[in-house]
């Protein structure tokens, strides 16, 4: 046995491609998954590894790639490629492999070639062969029997096989009525033998019926005669039904011919339905892990993140998360690690997992590891691993260690990974412990990638007096006696063999003793393992620290960005909502002003004018509007306290700050509160109003001012309009008008007592109830309604332009 089979099977790379095997649907890919090895070329395992990330994809989405049900057919068409006929099963084989074929075109057409490049290259390899579908779904049924009518000669050999057998059964059961026969029959029945049929006639009355005996009973007593009136009979059959298998001969051999035609096509489309479910295989395992794709290193560096045993999380997937995770960091300056620590088994499932990995990765498979991870493709993995945790254990002696690793020295170089359990081990310490150094000096000259187990304390040394050399331990509670199984990068190890001895009861002046001994040569070293893990896990907790602080530093960045975008939102719909309500009023104000002056032109005078214009005045005021020279005059006298209004924002505020006297340029700025927000606006776009009463509350300030506002400009408008001579004029808005035509009586009782309430509080008067004409009755109920209610109102109908009898003014006193 090779190294590289040694090594196969120290990694348990057979057991990890049982796992594989056993998601295959179909005995081709089965084999083609235990036959699995990895590939040599980078551009290769890429292509591998893409496609089982798509299937990965696939299965993620809820949509398969499974092709169970495949028949096995590489055999059959190696035959149909020399010519041979196929059988019967084999064409009905061949169907089910073209009806797969077409579902796997079907499916994998609905693909984005965007997010699926390396699947939606397979449909080329499926060749659906509709024509010989329909050629085989001709002579076979669904159950795969050949069908009665699949040519009409066959049709009507069947036919004539039926009727000659009906005849036959009608001549024996003639026989057995009869009187000279059924006393010679020892049962009332016919029967078959040898294909042929017969009746059971008693030995002793052999002579009663003429014909052939074929058989007779055990005992001798019955013989089995086929009478000669259906001997002629039975002979026609036998022809009919040797025609009939001829047909069917010939039909089968047309097939084949057809078939044999396209035997490249359905090669290739086998292959393809075979690869497809290799695909589907290799990414229903990697669910099972949760794999990763890995990035494949063009520059040699190996940087496994997280990396995970697979076989333990495979043999039992409920508890994966218990599976320790580590680093696996190799390339660039560093090509040796030297592993030290207690013998706890950790170690040799790091070299197993390196390994493993770099392996399943040439084969296409995901990692059981984290993103942003680096793969190698390796041209070869070599490893001397003998352990008790091993599943095939060989006890190895020293000489079957040394010659697996001198055959890994000589194969050793660049573009490999070398895996050393316990290097030297199992002879003289001194000896092994210089043998082992400079194997692992040659190793790294060479280029390769190595990682080796070793107790030796002269080999942790090496990291620091030799390049391309690192140290790495396995942590372990000296408190608990127990494995953390967490590998530190940097740090060499100890054996902890007489920390565990002492927890374990060992007498202490054996302890000492034991101390005393080791202290004479090791006393530098080891003092300086023991800071460096004190340093580690100090460094440790303050990473721990530092990560509590980013974590919660982020959740603050989170929190403010989430915080400024609602600021923002509001700040939009409130201009929104501002520049709304300031088209509202002035519609409302131009509709009014087009009313007064047609109620001049209508009727003028000098009197008539100076009134309408006073009561312009009025309205200008109450809608804070003002002149260009007093807009100009106030806004040089803006100060710090001051109320103002935003004009782009139609809203009231409080002026904070101003910008400094001889700065305020044409872009100048000022600071304003408006309500619970601070905004900053030009100095433009602010209007002077009559300094406040007392700071405004900030809840709700710009419904307040809206409200405000909208009450006083009603009043206006309501004065405006009595002054120009018309009664009682409606100015009809969205607030102070309610459409309930088309409601059913209840439901607009309901909706017009709301809208009165809400208008009474507003102080919003007169308002409009529109329930148009109809039959009368929502005007009636309506008019009933007011009448009875308890509001200190007035109500009177519309006007012929307000709508007449069609609506109700109701009128607050």
């Amino acid at each position: 046995m090779d190294i590289e089979a040694r090594t196969r099977r120290s990694l348990e790379w057979e057991r990890l491609k049982g796992y594989l095997a056993a998601e295959c649907s179909c005995a081709a890919s089965r084999e083609l998954a235990l036959q699995a090895q990895p590939c040599r070329s980078r551009e290769r395992a890429q292509i591998l590894l893409d496609e089982t990330a798509e299937a990965f994809a696939m299965l993620s989405s809820g949509f398969g790639l499974s092709q169970d049900g495949l028949p096995e057919l590489g055999e059959v068409l190696s035959r149909l490629r020399t010519g041979s006929q196929m059988s019967a099963t084999e064409l009905v084989g061949i169907r089910r492999m073209l009806q797969m074929t077409r579902r796997a075109r079907q499916q994998l057409a609905q693909l984005s070639t965007n997010d699926f490049p390396r699947l939606t290259l397979l449909p080329a390899g499926l060749h659906a062969q509709e024509d010989l579908v329909a050629a085989i779904d001709d002579v076979f049924d669904e159950d795969g029997n050949i069908r009665e009518d699949a040519s009409p000669l066959l049709k009507s050999l069947r036919r004539e096989v039926a009727r000659l057998s009906n005849q036959t059964r009608e001549e024996l059961q003639r026989i057995i009525n009869s009187s000279a026969a059924s006393k010679a029959l020892q049962e009332p029945l016919f029967t078959q033998r040898n294909g042929r049929y017969v009746l059971p006639v008693q030995a002793s009355m052999r002579g009663a019926i003429q014909g052939i005996v074929h058989d007779s009973s055990a005992s001798g007593l019955t013989v089995y005669v086929e009478p000669l009136s259906v001997v002629e009979l039975t002979n026609k059959v036998r022809l009919k039904e040797s025609e009939i298998e001829r047909e069917i001969d010939r039909l089968l051999s047309a097939l084949s011919a057809l078939a044999q035609q396209r035997h490249e096509q359905l090669e290739v489309s086998y292959a393809a339905l075979v690869e497809i479910d290799a695909i589907a295989a290799r990414a229903r395992l990697a669910r099972k892990y949760n794999g990763v794709k890995p990035e494949l290193a063009e520059d040699g560096r190996l940087n496994l993140k997280q990396a995970r045993h697979p076989l333990l999380v495979l043999q039992n997937p409920q508890a994966a998360s218990s599976v320790v995770a580590n680093d696996i960091m190799l390339g660039g300056d560093v090509h040796t690690m030297i592993i030290t620590g207690p013998n706890t088994g950790g170690k040799t499932v790091y070299l197993k997992t390196a390994g493993l990995l770099s392996m399943m990765a040439g084969i296409g498979l995901l990692l059981p590891v984290s993103a942003g991870s680096k793969a190698v493709v390796f041209q070869a993995v070599f490893a001397d691993i003998g352990d008790e945790q091993s599943i095939e254990q060989n006890l190895s002696t020293f000489s079957s260690h040394l010659t697996n690793i001198i055959e890994i020295v000589n194969r050793s170089r660049e573009g490999t990974l070398v895996l050393l359990d316990e290097i030297g081990a199992g002879t003289d310490p001194r000896e092994g412990a210089v043998l082992a150094r400079v194997i692992l000096e040659h190793l790294n000259a060479a280029g390769a990638l190595t990682i080796s187990t070793t107790h030796y304390g002269e080999m942790k040394s090496l990291a620091y007096t030799t390049p391309g050399f690192l140290n790495g331990s396995f942590e372990f509670d000296d408190v608990h006696l127990s494995p953390t199984y967490h590998l530190r990068i940097g740090v060499p190890g100890s054996s902890k063999a007489v920390t565990i001895a002492s927890r374990l009861g060992l007498a202490q002046p054996l302890i000492e003793a034991a101390n005393a001994i080791l202290s004479s040569g090791e006393t530098d070293i080891q003092q300086m393992i023991d800071e460096l893990e004190r340093r580690l896990t100090a460094l440790h907790q303050a990473e721990q620290e530092f990560a509590v602080r980013a974590q919660a530093l982020e959740e603050r960045e989170t929190m403010s960005a989430r915080t400024m975008s609602q600021i923002q939102h509001d700040k939009d719909k409130l201009k929104a909502e501002a520049a709304a309500q300031m088209r509202k009023e002035f519609d409302e104000a131009q509709t009014l002003v087009r009313s007064l002056i047609a109620d001049l032109q209508k009727q003028p005078s000098i009197a008539r004018a100076q009134k309408l214009q006073k009561d312009l005045e009025q309205l200008r005021a109450d809608l804070g509007w003002m002149a260009p020279e007093e807009f100009r005059e106030a806004q040089a006298q803006l100060q710090v306290g001051q109320n103002v209004k935003v004009l782009s924002l139609n809203q009231r505020g409080i002026i904070e700050s101003l910008p400094e006297q001889g700065k305020a340029g044409a872009d100048a700025q000022a600071t304003v509160r408006a309500g619970a927000m601070k905004i900053k606006v030009p100095l433009s776009d602010l209007q002077p109003l009559q300094p406040a009463q007392g700071k405004p509350k900030a809840e709700s300030a710009v419904q307040h001012t809206r409200l405000k506002s909208g009450a006083a400009r009603h009043q206006t408008l309501s004065r405006v309009c009595a002054g120009s001579g018309q009664v009682d004029v409606f100015v009809r808005t969205s607030r102070n008008t309610i459409d309930i035509r088309g409601q059913r009586v209840e439901e607009a009782l309901g909706n017009v007592e709301s809208f009165v309430d809400s208008a009474f509080l507003e102080k919003l008067s007169p308002i409009m109830i529109i329930h148009g004409h109809g039959m009368g009755q929502l005007r009636a109920a309506v008019r009933k309604f007011l009448k009875e209610s308890s509001y200190d109102a007035s109500w009177r109908p519309g006007e012929n332009y307000e709508g007449g009898d069609g609506v109700t003014v109701v009128q607050f006193k």
